[in-house]
């Protein structure tokens, strides 16, 4: 079977497209996977289809030819009416983990699967009750488990102490929120205060210029009034000139009565 090497969740290939590979017709869509919690491998997984999927079809895990990003192509016929074996109806979701020591720790919402082989690489369980969206979701190893029923599956208390994260919760995502809140908040107040000492100097330079401008508008008027004070200073004169003209006499002149 070719297929994707990477880890992927089960809940990942739920509602996936199913193509049939000899005649590339839709099959249906993925409905639920089966597994064999003795050997934590997924044996298979039942298709829907028609009607608000009403038709369901059982496909083994070997028929699947390749598992892509839109949709898992399977090959070969399958079984319309669902086996008993070795193709049972058990999934480990929901079921209640508890310690050895007799203590309840949650319970398990997911697996991650090699979706080439089918293992099963670890189950996913949240905290009990309100817990379980405030922490996380935690990795539980293979080996952590004891035993299996059809309600709980009973863990190793001492692996179980300290489970490695998976997913984090409201606790960290609040947590991570708060930081980033504070972060901008201080950044916020940096910029205030690099932009009050942009102003300050922008005063400051205003201030100056004004003083510089002040002073030498003072040193002009007291070189002025100095001028004006100083009898030394040679002074300017305006001369009038008279342009009035003398008025003419209405009559001719007489002339001498020997010239007539």
């Amino acid at each position: 079977m070719n297929a994707q090497p990477q880890i992927i969740r089960q809940s990942e290939l739920l509602n996936r497209l199913v193509l049939d590979r000899s005649t590339a017709e839709e099959v249906g869509r993925v409905d639920q996977l089966w597994l064999n919690p003795q050997s934590h491998q997924v044996v298979g997984f039942n298709c829907k289809s028609g009607f608000l999927g009403s038709l369901k079809q059982v496909f083994r895990w070997e028929q699947i030819t390749t598992i892509g990003t839109d949709s898992i192509i399977v090959n070969s016929t399958p079984e319309v009416v669902e086996p008993e074996t070795p193709i049972q109806k058990i999934s480990l979701l929901g079921h209640e983990v508890w310690t050895d020591a007799g203590n309840k720790v949650g319970k398990i919402v997911d697996y991650l699967l090699n979706p080439q082989t089918g293992a099963i690489v670890n189950y996913l369980f949240v905290s009990s009750g309100w817990r379980g969206a405030l922490d996380g979701i935690y990795l539980l190893p293979l080996e952590a488990i004891t035993s299996t029923g059809s309600k709980r599956v009973i863990v190793s208390d001492t692996i179980i102490q300290t489970p490695q994260q998976y997913a984090e919760g409201l606790n960290q995502k609040m947590t991570q929120a708060a930081e980033l809140i504070k972060e901008d908040y201080k950044k916020t107040q940096d910029d205030l205060e690099a932009l009050k000492r942009s102003a300050q100097n922008i005063a400051e330079q205003v201030k100056d210029t004004t003083e510089t401008v002040a002073g030498i508008a003072k040193e002009k008027l007291y070189e002025a009034k100095a001028q004006r004070q100083d009898p030394s200073q040679p002074t300017e004169t305006v001369q009038t000139i008279d342009t009035t003209a003398q008025l003419l006499p209405n009559e001719p002149p007489q002339l001498p009565e020997d010239t007539k």
